[in-house]
């Protein structure tokens, strides 16, 4: 039986320069704790960050990120999101995927399945929505086409093509969803599985018959106001790290809150099922 490929996702680090922390979070003791978890799972084969991995782009930042990523013990996919900027993330990640055109993406080719990861970055201060030009279109058409017949290929983009019943969120989507669909057609494939981040909830679904994946941030979350308009809100739930195992067709995905720590106990004690309270549950 061939060897399953298995690798992590994380997504949306937002980090900031070394001494400072955003809504009171440490991106770095963050980041830490996630590749802290990493170790202790049974095979990662490498990891895929989807973007926003600082918040205000700066190469500081960027600066910073590199300093922790330089424990890891497998190799990571960088991407890019709206709170990235591309020339800064070069200077301190030059071998970053990158295509002709120098957009952060590219085809990575395994085993058991092939990535691709698309830039939907618009590389302007203040521009939050994503977008996918020609150039980035025709990419992705190739990717397609090139990416082994015989395995699932997954896609990985920042910015979802879909509305989430997120207003705030919504309207800072991705704005080229009919071309993104076009493209499959034309390249007579489509996705497997679409991974994607931005969003910083917990979403699954399934897109013009595409199932998606979005999880929690690294950093802070945005609150579930559901189909209410107005400024995007913010809560402090735990992060997520995706756990992806991929063999012989089937894409199994584990969402870890690895920054869990409370009690683990036997579901099958008659001593745990008797506790009053939850908190007792410390004792087993």
């Amino acid at each position: 039986m061939p060897v399953p490929l298995r690798f992590a996702v994380l997504t949306d680090l937002h980090f900031v320069p070394a001494g400072q922390t955003i809504y009171g979070f440490d991106p770095r003791a963050s980041l830490r704790r996630a590749l802290d978890f990493l170790d202790t799972l049974p095979q990662v084969d490498f990891l895929v960050i989807i973007g926003d991995l600082t918040d205000r782009g700066e190469q500081a930042a960027y600066e910073s990120l590199q300093n922790e990523l330089s424990r890891l013990k497998v190799p990571v996919i960088l991407m890019v999101g709206n709170h990235d900027a591309r020339a800064p993330f070069r200077a301190i990640f030059p071998n970053a995927p990158r295509d002709d055109n120098g957009f952060v993406q590219g085809l990575h080719v395994f085993e058991q399945a092939s990535l691709i990861t698309l830039d939907t970055l618009i590389d302007e201060a203040g521009v939050h929505h994503g977008a996918l030009c020609g150039a980035r279109l025709a990419f992705l058409e190739a990717a397609l086409r090139d990416a082994p017949a015989d395995r699932p290929v997954l896609l990985f983009q920042h910015h979802p093509p879909l509305d989430l019943s997120i207003p705030p969120m919504d309207a800072i989507r991705l704005r080229d969803e009919a071309a993104e669909l076009a493209t499959f057609a034309r390249a007579g494939r489509t996705p497997d599985h679409l991974f994607m981040g931005h969003v910083h909830r917990p979403i699954t679904g399934l897109w013009r018959g595409i199932p998606f994946h979005i999880q929690r941030a690294l950093m802070h979350q945005v609150h579930h106001e559901f189909d209410q308009p107005g400024r995007i809100m913010g809560s402090i739930e735990a992060p997520d790290l995706a756990y992806v195992t991929v063999a012989e067709g089937t894409v199994l995905i584990h969402d870890c809150s690895f920054a869990y720590d409370g009690p683990v106990f036997d579901l099958e004690s008659p001593e745990a099922a008797a506790v009053a309270i939850p908190q007792d549950l410390e004792r087993f």
